[in-house]
Parts: C-alpha cells; sequence; structure tokens
C-alpha cells in the first residue's frame, strides 16, 4: 500500500524500511508516549516525546515528535493520521521524526471508544478523509479489536513531597532491593540502592552551550550519524575527580548542582581538579518501561571500559593536531592500558556498542534511588554497571 498524497505517500509500517529518508503519512495507533524532559531553571522543560505506535502490518514502531504543538494529540490508546514524517535509520533500526513541516490529525480520541463502537460505520463516516485513508483506518481499528493491546499508563511524578530542613541527621542504613523490572524500580516507595537488568536506549546531555542545538544532546544521533564536532568537549569538563562536581561555570549542564565549596568524599574536604565526565542522563529500559538515570564521572569511567576523560581528551588533543600517539609521554594516559593506545578512538568504538539502537543486551545496573527527588532532577543515579553472570 502506498498512495501519493500531498503529504508524502501513506504507508504500512512495515514498508518504513524501504522509505528511509524520505517524507511519508502514517496510520497508527499509539500504544504509549514517552516525554524526554530535563529540569531547568523554569522547570520541567520537554525536548522532545517518543512515542510507540502500531498498525495492522507491524506492532511495535517509534516516532520521535520535536513540535510542541503536537502534544495535544499524542494520547495513548488513540488513532493518529501523522502527515509529512521523515523515515530515519540508526543503525539496523528504522524509527520515523517530525520536522518542521509535519502535522497530526487524531482519527479516534480513546482505545474506550474504539471498544465501544467496534467495526461499525460512525468512526469511518466522521472521518474526512480520502478513500485510502479510511480503508487504512478500518484495518487498524479491526487490528486493535484483534490484539487488544495493554496501554502502559505512566504514573504521574509530578506530586509534591514535604521535606524537612535539618541541619544534621543520624547515618542511616541503606537497604538494597533486588528488582525484576523498571516498572518495580518506578514504584519503589523507599529511598534505596536498586539492582536490576536493563538496556541502555539513549544518551542524554542537557547542555546549556550556545552552540549546542537541541537534536545534538542526544548523544546515539550523533555517534551514528559520525557527528562528532565538539563531542569530545561537550562530554568532558573539568571538575573534581572524586565527588564528580564540576567546577567551571561556563556551558554548563542544567542537571549539575551548584559548585560545591568542599569536597565530601575527599578527606582532607579539598577538590582534586582534573578532567572529569560531565554529568549526564542515561535513558534506560526493559519490556515494562524507562527509566533517565544521572550518571556521573565514577560511573561514567565504569561505563567506558575504565577510561578516563583525561585520557580521551589528550587522544583527542593530539589527533586534531596530527600528533602521533604511540611514542608519547603524557602521563595521563599511560595508565592500566599501557602507553600509547588512541583512547579517542577506542572510547568512540565504546560508544557506538553502548548505543547500537535494537542490539544493545541487557546490563546490570546499581542505581540509588533518592525519592526526595523528582525523576528528571535525580532521583535515580548510577552507581555501578557489570555485565550479566553467564549461565
Amino acid at each position: 500500500m502506498a498512495t501519493i498524497g500531498w503529504y508524502g505517500p501513506l504507508i504500512n509500517l512495515s514498508e518504513a524500511s524501504s522509505h528511509i529518508g524520505h517524507f511519508v503519512q502514517l496510520l497508527v495507533f499509539i500504544h504509549k508516549t514517552i516525554p524526554v524532559q530535563y529540569k531547568s531553571s523554569g522547570g520541567g522543560k520537554v525536548i522532545r516525546t517518543d512515542i510507540h505506535v502500531g498498525d495492522d502490518t507491524r506492532r511495535y514502531f517509534t516516532v520521535s515528535i520535536w513540535q510542541k504543538n503536537m502534544e495535544s494529540n499524542l494520547t495513548a490508546g488513540s488513532i493518529v493520521l501523522l502527515q509529512n514524517v521523515k523515515v530515519t535509520q540508526f543503525g539496523d533500526v528504522v524509527e520515523a521524526k517530525t520536522v518542521q513541516q509535519s502535522s497530526i490529525q487524531c482519527l479516534v480520541d480513546t482505545y474506550e471508544s474504539i471498544r465501544s463502537e467496534g467495526e461499525n460505520n460512525s468512526m469511518l463516516k466522521a472521518c474526512h478523509a480520502g478513500i485510502a485513508t479510511k480503508e487504512k483506518l478500518k484495518k487498524v481499528i479491526a487490528w486493535v479489536l484483534r490484539v487488544e493491546p495493554i496501554l502502559d499508563m505512566r504514573i504521574s511524578h509530578s506530586s509534591k513531597r514535604n521535606q524537612m530542613s535539618v541541619n544534621w541527621k543520624l547515618p542511616e542504613e541503606v537497604k538494597n532491593k533486588d528488582c525484576l523490572s523498571l516498572v518495580e524500580v518506578s514504584k519503589l516507595n523507599d529511598s534505596c540502592n536498586a539492582y536490576f537488568f536493563a538496556s541502555i536506549g539513549e544518551m542524554f546531555l542537557p547542555i546549556t552551550s550556545m552552540h549546542l542545538h537541541e537534536e545534538m544532546m542526544f548523544i546515539r544521533s550523533r555517534i551514528f550519524s559520525s557527528n562528532y564536532e565538539n563531542l569530545v568537549e561537550d562530554l568532558i569538563c573539568t571538575g573534581c575527580q572524586l565527588c564528580g562536581a564540576p567546577l567551571n561555570s561556563e556551558s554548563g549542564s542544567r542537571i549539575e548542582k551548584p559548585v560545591p565549596l568542599y569536597c565530601g568524599i575527599s578527606c582532607n574536604r579539598l577538590h582534586v581538579v582534573s578532567l572529569i565526565y560531565r554529568p549526564f542522563l542515561l535513558y534506560l529500559w526493559d519490556e515494562s518501561t524507562y527509566i533517565p538515570v544521572v550518571v556521573n564521572n565514577k560511573a561514567a569511567e565504569m561505563l567506558f571500559g575504565n577510561i578516563k576523560a583525561a585520557s580521551v581528551h589528550s587522544s583527542y588533543k593530539k589527533q586534531s593536531c596530527g600528533q602521533l600517539t604511540t611514542k608519547s609521554s603524557n602521563v595521563a594516559i599511560e595508565d592500566q592500558y599501557g602507553p600509547g593506545l588512541n583512547f579517542y578512538s577506542l572510547w568512540l568504538i565504546l560508544l557506538r556498542s553502548l548505543l547500537q539502537p535494537g542490539k544493545n543486551s541487557p546490563l546490570k545496573f546499581k542505581v540509588k534511588v533518592d525519592l526526595t527527588k523528582y525523576w528528571e532532577d535525580g532521583r535515580f543515579e548510577m552507581l555501578s554497571v557489570s555485565l550479566p553472570p553467564v549461565l
């Protein structure tokens, strides 16, 4: 099916891989919506909304919505017509995203109306669209009734919690909790250290630099489009090697805390100044849901194979200047890997492996859960990551 219209062809989701780089129309059922946001001084700001959709030819497909004016029509359980969306590919995964010219029409408001109306003609008659669109809508309604997908109704995390300010507190024993899914992690009602298996979906850097466009805050798209410009400068900054606090106020990240006067880890309370990985968000997912996890310097080093930020930055600078690294005497890069390695290239390979769409196997994470914080403000903080045991 490929009927040409003013907004490109109306295609089945199963045909998306044949339209990479082209504009199309998609008539789909919305399984769930995932707003990707970060906290700024003026409150939470939604950068984009990912929707998981399906039709009668493919049950699951992802579309990234970048226009705020479309948010009112993005409701789990509705059937929509997406017009002028662009089909893209990252690695082996085919997705779609909206552009400035994209638009959306809500054809069926709720899942309940689909179940109550069934396959009668009332909804089809109310749809002011062409014959091909009505035929596709009829097929999608029949598919929804046949498979009856379970909608994932996201729990609202906007309720405020009362906090008592005190200048001292007794040390509390931190509880450890083994969780079977991310839904269980998201529903924890006590602060603890949570252990769980999850896959990496996206790496997000909400940086305040003027040169960085919002779309470039998503590292996966930059890695697989070879858009490495300023990637090292965006992810690496001057900070404390122990506590992971960035110490430069220029081009900061919006999930960073105010620069602390003293280091809370150092025995003499002094910061150990070095190049560190800037705090970023790692979006973890499994079959149940997703959660955003803050990753600070020490955890980032574990994630990147124990490669320190100083090693990456040193190799990057030498490569930019055309210098050979095989005879480098720089102590910063002569660590456990031995001298002469191009840590920048190795780091890029690791990033591509971690963010490989559709191929990233679950890892075992240890995450600190702090219920006094909001989701986008660091409720979940990564402490460590490891490979699952081989059975």
